[in-house]
């Protein structure tokens, strides 16, 4: 009873997105200590929920159209992604205008994203090869760009090796995502691993390990032990790509993978409560 009580809560967790929340939430902290920004609890408040009801409205969009009456568990999404969605408009409006338009032209690309358009009938998740991208780069925006206009502070050349930093870990994960599903995954979605083999998806990823290593060393700031938090970082990410094949289960990547932002923020977290000691 309990065990069974235990994977339902869990599978809830991940299935209403708010796990995906709150490593959005984790990276923009990560930029707030990177950048020694101020946390800004609205656009925290916002960053979750907007990540929460987008993706919520990604996956059961299509589904929720066509039918009328949903499990309790559905329900219970739905009612969140409301409250996401309100709460998201609410907090939206409450943002300097620089932020407001950035979150605007990312909130169409997100509905191009889910609404199919064209004679295709496609929407860009569906469109070969495209999804990746757009997904790194809607990260990175949200995560990246946001704590800082909202700030209103400058947007220094750092920032571009920031931003590209962040991409490439969005990019790295998503491609686990797409070893796992493999086997489950729509030919005609021409994932990386769909073209170019697991093996060699692998190799990509590391070399992309690399340059996010690297990157890092042209950003405006280092802090003491912060190469030992990459370090860390890193090999989690290489242990993860290492061992990921299409026979692992959903939680391999839907809640240990996608944890690692919340993994980078904790490390970063413990080292500044430390030095607050």
């Amino acid at each position: 009873m309990n065990q069974n009580f235990f994977k339902g809560a869990i599978d809830w967790y991940i299935n209403s997105s708010f796990h995906v929340a709150a490593a959005a939430v984790a990276l923009v902290g990560v930029t707030n200590y990177y950048a020694k920004l101020e946390y800004n609890y609205s656009l925290l408040i916002f960053v979750f929920c907007a990540t929460m009801s987008s993706y919520n409205i990604t996956k059961y969009y299509e589904y929720v159209r066509t039918h009328i009456h949903f499990k309790k568990t559905l329900q219970s999404i739905i009612i969140f992604t409301i409250i996401g969605l309100i709460a998201s408009i609410y907090y939206y409006f409450t943002f300097n205008y620089r932020t407001q338009i950035t979150i605007f032209l990312f909130a169409i690309l997100n509905s191009l994203y889910v609404i199919p358009f064209g004679k295709s009938k496609l929407n860009l998740r569906n469109r070969a090869g495209i999804k990746i991208y757009i997904v790194s780069i809607c990260w990175s925006a949200i995560t990246l760009l946001l704590p800082i206009l909202e700030a209103n502070a400058p947007l220094q050349p750092y920032v571009i090796f920031a931003f590209i930093q962040r991409f490439i870990l969005t990019l790295i994960l998503i491609l686990i995502f797409e070893i796992i599903d493999l086997g489950s995954d729509d030919s005609q979605l021409k994932t990386l691993p769909q073209v170019i083999g697991t093996n060699n998806t692998k190799a990509f990823i590391y070399i992309l390990v690399v340059a996010f290593f690297v990157l890092d060393f042209y950003k405006r700031t280092q802090f003491h032990y912060q190469i030992i938090i990459n370090l860390i970082v890193i090999a989690s990410i290489i242990a993860f790509t290492y061992f990921a094949d299409k026979n692992k289960t959903k939680y391999y990547t839907l809640l240990w993978a996608e944890g690692i932002p919340l993994l980078w923020f904790t490390l970063m977290l413990i080292i500044f409560i430390c030095k607050l000691n």
